[in-house]
């Protein structure tokens, strides 16, 4: 028993609108003659018009096409300028996505970067607040001292006085 044929359909060239009945997207892709999964990146799909699926029934198997947003016949491959080969050549070409590998390194390093740079910021800080504890500390002591200085200055100068001196 035959397999049932469906009609795809694909955007591979970009001006033509490329049909043809297969009996799964497997068996299509191959007769479109292309290797990547045009059905998950979304330019080709199965249709159910009929105009369509009886023009592609017609030729079971071979990729049929007409002008993009035409509503002539469909014609095989070989009717057109160049043909089914020129067009796959003129489709444009699905690169591998480029290697992240150098740019996730940079980030890497700018990030390590940004970290030291953030330990020693922290570093400076913990730093100037135990020079600021300890420039008050001694601030501390010498006020101290200074009162007691002054207080024996200021007892000096009362005894000074009171013994008939003159400052």
């Amino acid at each position: 028993m035959a397999a049932r044929l469906k009609t795809y359909t694909a955007e591979i060239d970009g001006v033509h609108e490329w049909i043809v009945a297969a009996p799964n997207q497997k068996a299509a892709l191959d007769a479109f003659g292309v290797r990547q999964n045009l059905f998950a990146q979304g330019f080709a799909r199965a249709v159910d018009d009929p105009a369509l699926s009886q023009a592609a029934s017609a030729r079971p198997g071979i990729p049929l096409n007409r002008a993009k947003g035409s509503k002539g016949p469909f014609t095989t491959s070989a009717a057109q300028d160049g043909g089914w080969d020129a067009a796959l050549k003129a489709a444009p070409r699905r690169r591998r996505p480029p290697s992240r590998k150098a740019l996730d390194a940079a980030r890497a390093a700018l990030d390590r970067l940004e970290a030291e740079a953030a330990d020693a910021e922290q570093a400076t800080q913990e730093r100037r607040a135990a020079l600021e504890r300890e420039a008050a500390e001694a601030r501390r002591r010498f006020d101290a001292r200074r009162e007691k200085l002054q207080a024996a200055l200021d007892k000096a100068e009362d005894a000074y006085r009171a013994a008939g001196g003159r400052a």
